[in-house]
């Protein structure tokens, strides 16, 4: 639908989208930037043109031109859709920025911009944001601004590629607003985002899933951007014969582990373990001093697994490893709440899924 709101500050503006602003989105837009939208990629002006004529067509959807405001260039877009002021709720989304622009002040002053308006000026009670169940990327943004994980819609959507995805699906709700806003306006001041705490992410999945070699790139990539950070194999914590689970051995290992690296100045801690996304309260209290947790659970489809597992196992371990990774699959996906993000590793290089992965965990 076609409006007039125009909404300005923290060195953006949102204005009202026209097929005019098409050859400035026509410029950055790729594959990378339009991950997670439902339709194809659109190559040139003329492409986004047409998006934007849908855009404009859409009922209930405002939809905006993001404008730098030192620049004056178009960087982005972004919109309010389903937008229904009677029962006081709406979804923020078909956002897309400009890569140049990633990490930036864009986002929260987008978001601070558009929730302000949502909350205080038309007084809606709920405010959504809706993802594709791949987009490590925009789940972690979306986590970043405080807005709470609500849960995932199975086959929820269909993606460009004509396959079935789920969506995810966040929200933040009137009495959530002040707090929200006081995390944007900080960051938006160049606070830091996080504290003192220790910030754990968590790496679980079944057997042949590619938690260790994931956890090697996420090492390798943080290595790479000189981040200050541990790597600790869970397996390891309590590998021995016979296995002392009942006596807490693995807790109290990591709680050893942890506290040498702790003194060291470390505050990032990368744990992977199979069912580490199922105990993450038991792994945080091991850790200490009330840490931010990013539970990760990795998927892959059973043809991988098998054909990954065959590359280290041969015979009767063959067949018990891959019996016991179908089990834990079972389990993990029956066991592992919303707050759990699952990331795909099929067919992924291992940086790939390391990058997902550091982004959800906001480092």
């Amino acid at each position: 639908m076609e409006h007039e709101l125009v909404l300005e500050g923290s060195g953006v503006r949102l204005v009202p989208l026209a097929v005019e602003h098409a050859g400035a989105l026509a410029a950055f837009v790729d594959e990378r930037v339009w991950r997670g939208m439902t339709s194809p990629t659109p190559v040139g002006e003329q492409a986004l043109a047409d998006v934007v004529r849908v855009a404009l067509r859409t009922p209930a959807r405002y939809a905006f031109a993001v404008v730098d405001r030192a620049s004056g260039r178009v960087v982005g877009s972004t919109s309010f859709y389903d937008v229904d002021r009677a029962m006081g709720r709406l979804e923020i989304g078909h956002t897309y920025y400009d890569p140049a622009v990633w990490g930036t002040h864009v986002n929260p002053a987008c978001k601070l911009l558009l929730m302000t308006h949502a909350f205080e000026t038309w007084a809606v009670a709920r405010v959504a944001f809706r993802v594709e169940g791949r987009n490590a990327r925009s789940a972690a943004a979306v986590t970043k601004l405080g807005a709470v994980p609500e849960g995932r819609l199975r086959g929820h959507r269909v993606a460009a590629d004509g396959t079935r995805q789920d969506s995810l699906y966040f929200s933040v709700l009137a009495d959530e607003w002040p707090a929200a806003r006081a995390r944007l306006e900080a960051r938006l001041d160049g606070a830091p985002d996080v504290d003192d705490r220790t910030s754990v992410l968590l790496l679980g999945g079944r057997s042949g899933v590619g938690k260790s070699t994931v956890a090697a790139a996420v090492h390798d990539l943080l290595v790479e951007r000189d981040v200050a950070h541990a790597v600790v194999e869970g397996d390891a914590l309590d590998l021995a014969h016979p296995t002392p689970w009942e006596h807490g051995v693995a807790a109290a290992n990591l709680a050893d582990v942890w506290r040498r690296y702790r003194a060291l100045g470390h505050r990032r801690l990368v744990l992977a373990n199979t069912v580490s996304v199922l105990e993450a309260d038991v792994l945080a209290a091991a850790v200490g001093d009330r840490p931010d947790v990013t539970s990760v659970l990795l998927t892959a489809n059973d043809s991988t697994v098998r054909e990954r597992l065959a590359r280290r196992e041969v015979g009767a371990s063959y067949d018990a490893h891959v019996a016991r990774s179908d089990a834990a699959a079972r389990r993990l996906e029956a066991e592992a709440g919303v707050q759990v993000h699952r990331v795909p590793t099929d067919a992924r290089p291992p940086a790939d899924v390391a990058a997902d992965v550091i982004a959800l965990a906001g480092w």
